[in-house]
């Protein structure tokens, strides 16, 4: 949709408060003269004074994006900016410290208009103010727990832009038929091992819990209860009755040869043909596509005692409290960024599932065998929590995993201690 910098104008007087000056401006401008000591001067001169700046304000829109996605962005923005005339200036932000620099530095005048991330920054940054949340958006062009993971204490923030997820990557060389149970997958380890084929079966890496979220699930294992929209911290799964009791299939998984102890996120032996099995998530199809010695299929994680289910992260497009262009950034968020020419060219160019329903049905999308590979375990995804406590969890589950891969502690025992100092810290 076309940028109204005539409606542009109005919304921006809207939010500077009525004026029984301002509010006939449209009209007063279509007048072919006035008089030079009229009021009718007088009126104008008060008008130009305020539409000028913001006019000006809209033909520049700052975007701050990470190294991965700022490339993506600029050019899936890039029609929308041409057929309005706005200046698009997407910024390459570290991924690690731009949420700081948000909350730091808007409120000083030195943050973006936009800012593109993922949805479990949402508690913290809200929680310091520098966010606005979205308003005018059509909740029905996205599915629920999508929104769900865009939105915080009851309030949406900002355009989702894709979803994503891991799944398990099968090397159908060696595994002709996919898992479906955890039983069916140490069966078919143990066959791959005693025949000499692999080095290792399950390539994950170790203390990387968002990775193993997967196994942790379908061993009774969870972070936080959800219910009616809300986290509730007082129920944390880290260590919960059902997960401890089949803990020790994680030991077992270890000795045994089935996870990895030292895989990174580079999985070396499944794309040297020594890996039955990777977990990883869409952001790796542009490498599954590239390699052509391993044949592969992408499936859902099979479940064990509980029912195996993957972390669901949205990236999406948030606009700062503070920023200078507010106006134009939201047109910019309205108008585009939920549109299916948006998101489809973002996917074009990501190769990442688009949020927009709309968009999920577009041809290039439902071409990708590797996006139905990854849709296909997502219908049972979690959203990340968004909270803030969430910082006070990820260190020490990591560390359980950690621990337990270098069999210096019991899975049962890790996950235990992890759970107490999560407790202690969330409060």
């Amino acid at each position: 949709m076309p940028f109204d910098y005539l409606a542009a104008r109005e919304e921006n007087m809207a939010l500077c408060g009525p004026s029984p000056q301002i509010l006939p401006w449209r009209k007063l401008m279509t007048k072919k003269r006035f008089g030079a000591l009229s009021v009718l001067t007088v009126i104008a001169l008060a008008i130009s004074t305020l539409v000028a700046p913001a006019q000006a304000a809209t033909k520049n829109l700052v975007i701050w994006a990470d190294a991965g996605k700022a490339p993506w962005v600029k050019k899936a923005a890039a029609p929308w900016a041409t057929a309005n005339g706005v200046t698009i200036n997407v910024v390459v932000k570290d991924f690690g410290k731009v949420r700081d620099e948000l909350i730091t530095g808007g409120p000083k005048g030195l943050g973006p208009d936009l800012i593109v991330g993922p949805h479990d920054w949402l508690g913290q940054v809200v929680a310091s103010g520098a966010l606005a949340r979205m308003t005018n958006l059509n909740k029905g062009a996205f599915a629920g727990p999508v929104l769900d993971a865009m939105s915080y204490k009851g309030l949406v923030y900002g355009i989702p832009l894709y979803v994503e997820n891991v799944a398990l990557i099968v090397n159908t060389d060696l595994v002709p038929t996919a898992p479906k149970t955890l039983t069916e997958l140490e069966t078919q380890c143990a066959a791959l091992k005693a025949a000499g084929k692999i080095k290792v079966c399950l390539e994950i890496p170790p203390g990387d819990s968002y990775h193993m979220y997967p196994l942790f699930t379908a061993l009774g294992g969870y972070v936080f209860g959800w219910k009616n929209g809300f986290w509730n911290t007082k129920d944390l799964g880290i260590a919960s009755k059902t997960f401890l009791a089949n803990a020790s299939k994680i030991d077992t998984y270890y000795k045994d040869g089935i996870l990895s102890k030292d895989s990174g996120y580079e999985f070396t032996q499944w794309f040297a043909g020594k890996a039955a099995y990777m977990v990883t998530g869409p952001w790796n199809i542009g490498n599954l596509k590239k390699q052509t010695s391993v044949k592969y299929s992408i499936v859902p994680f099979p479940s064990g005692p509980a029912q195996s289910r993957p972390f669901m992260g949205v990236n999406g497009m948030y606009i700062s409290k503070f920023a200078k262009n507010a106006v134009v950034a939201r047109s910019f968020l309205s108008n585009y960024a939920a549109s299916s020419e948006f998101q489809t060219a973002l996917f074009k160019e990501s190769g990442i599932a688009p949020a927009l329903l709309d968009a999920q049905s577009d041809p290039a999308v439902t071409a990708s065998k590797e996006i139905a590979g990854f849709a296909s375990f997502s219908g049972v995804a979690q959203p990340m929590p968004n909270i803030p406590q969430m910082g006070s969890v990820w260190g020490d589950w990591g560390n359980a995993w950690t621990t337990v891969s270098t069999a210096k502690v019991t899975a049962a025992a890790a996950f235990t201690l992890a759970a107490t100092n999560i407790k202690k810290a969330v409060g």
